[in-house]
């Protein structure tokens, strides 16, 4: 297959910003509030095309139909539905998102959902001061104290928010309330889906004057109430702070992807061996990327997709990239 670059594509967001084009180069429409940009996806809402290469000009959905097992590996599967298991996206918080929560796999199915459930991790690529993230209810809130707290506005309350700054990771599982904060743009891999709860969106409106609807039901029924949330605040050291023969740090694994920071001083190579595909996103570089079918190089935000039928794949350059993919 070679390894595989995709055409993004970009969503306006009520919340969103201009920091794709002026940290990262990205083509955004002049004065459009971007608020995410989807590098890997295979998705209804949209299906990455293929940008180079001898695949140019297909999607992602057009070759998993022709070509699954070189593409995938051994290990993933694909959702109920038939699509690939992950989506990788660049998200620019200008203003504070929505309370929200995305259901398990068990939840949206039992509720009807067209997509599987949604575990998320994020990576805070920039952070503007004092800019935080929200994830987890207090372990005490109880449905009744939630559902008082969003008719007074008082829900912040009841929330876990802690300050970020670059490097910081933290695990979502499905499940868990969370918003991220003002000034924040981060990397958000997760479950291949679009589902999402609105809770609470602090008595902001739309364009037209009118507030976005809330999903206070289904939230409900969704969230996973008394639970602590793993990983809050696991910080990534910087690109120095790891010393040979360590290379790679353990962000998150779960049943739906492991995310990994890996370090390059030179050269590395990361094995593949047919067990699984890799999704890397640059955070520092350039870096090239190298099979024996090709070499593509990414600069800082840009991301390909390494197809599991590779034996491996070789990274050169000096900086550091992150590294997803399926566990056994």
């Amino acid at each position: 297959m070679g390894l595989l670059r995709f055409e993004e594509a970009y969503f306006e967001r009520i919340w969103g910003g201009e920091k794709l084009r002026t940290l990262y180069g990205k083509s955004i429409p002049p004065n459009a509030l971007i608020g995410e940009a989807w590098l890997i996806a295979d998705h209804p809402q949209h299906e990455s095309i293929v940008a180079e290469g001898p695949h140019r000009g297909r999607t992602l959905r057009s070759l998993l139909e022709e070509y699954p097992q070189e593409i995938l590996g051994a290990r993933p599967r694909l959702t109920p539905h038939g699509r690939f298991p992950l989506l990788l996206k660049i998200l620019d918080a200008r203003d504070v998102l929505s309370v929200q929560v995305h259901p398990d796999d068990a939840c949206a199915m039992q509720l009807g959902e067209p997509d599987a459930g949604k575990t998320e991790m994020w990576h805070v690529l920039q952070a503007d001061p004092y800019s935080e993230l929200i994830c987890g209810l207090k372990p005490d809130v109880t449905p009744e104290a939630l559902m008082q707290s969003i008719h007074d506005g008082s829900i912040e309350r009841l929330m876990q928010r802690f300050e970020v700054s670059v490097g910081d990771s933290v695990f979502v599982p499905a499940g868990t309330v969370h918003a991220i904060g003002a000034g924040v743009v981060l990397a958000e891999i997760q479950q291949n889906s679009d589902l999402t709860y609105r809770l609470y969106d602090w008595q902001r409106v739309d364009a037209s004057g009118r507030p976005r609807p809330l999903h206070v039901e289904k939230a409900l029924k969704a969230i996973h109430f008394g639970c602590r949330v793993s990983g809050v605040g696991c910080r990534v050291p910087p690109a120095s702070g790891l010393r040979p023969p360590a290379s790679s740090l353990l962000l998150a694994k779960c049943p739906y992807f492991v995310a990994e920071w890996v370090q390059v001083r030179d050269s590395c190579e990361r094995p593949v061996q047919g067990e699984t595909f890799h999704i890397a996103l640059v955070i520092d570089g350039p870096l090239d990327f190298v099979t024996d079918d090709g070499e593509t190089n990414l600069c800082p935000g840009q991301a390909l997709l390494v197809p599991g039928s590779a034996p491996e794949f070789r990274i050169r350059g000096v900086g550091a990239f992150l590294d997803y993919y399926v566990a056994s």
